[in-house]
């Protein structure tokens, strides 16, 4: 259970800022490298959120940084299923089977990102304050509450 919860806690904060301002609106790639926009843009708004100390903001942005790097070097894949899943809506008999092993495949994709980092977001974790964790956890619960990303 906890391990589900560190999980949904990573992917809650880090999937918060998918739609951005500026440079950041790209999302976390920027062709073929990470963006760094959107990076500091998750890192700016949680720490905005969390107030966090200096070595919190720097640990909470290596996590980030890692997890976009890891997610990019997946890239390959990641198209290849939405190749596999457009193919699939396009026959005109609706494969649900098909379709649920390509979704299967694309959050093993994400399991395999969350599996690598948790051990540090857990230690990032075990330096917030009751007050920060307290905001952390607001920030999850208010995610979505204005649209779709606006609730960052």
């Amino acid at each position: 259970m906890r391990k589900i919860l560190i999980v949904a806690v990573l992917s809650s904060v880090v999937m918060l800022g998918a739609c951005t301002k500026f440079a950041a609106m790209k999302g976390p790639f920027d062709g073929n490298e990470v963006n760094i926009a959107f990076v500091e843009y998750i890192v700016e708004k949680t720490d905005d959120r969390l107030d966090l100390t200096s070595d919190q903001r720097d640990h909470f942005k290596a996590i980030v940084e890692s997890m976009a790097a890891k997610a990019l070097a997946q890239r390959p894949e990641t198209e290849g299923l939405r190749k596999r899943m457009a193919d699939t809506v396009r026959k005109p008999q609706f494969d649900m089977e098909k379709m649920e092993e390509l979704i299967k495949e694309r959050m093993q994709l994400f399991h395999n990102i969350f599996e690598e980092e948790k051990a540090d977001f857990a230690a990032f974790h075990a330096s917030l304050t009751a007050k920060q964790r307290e905001a952390l956890a607001q920030l999850i619960l208010d995610h979505g509450k204005k649209g779709w990303h606006g609730g960052y």
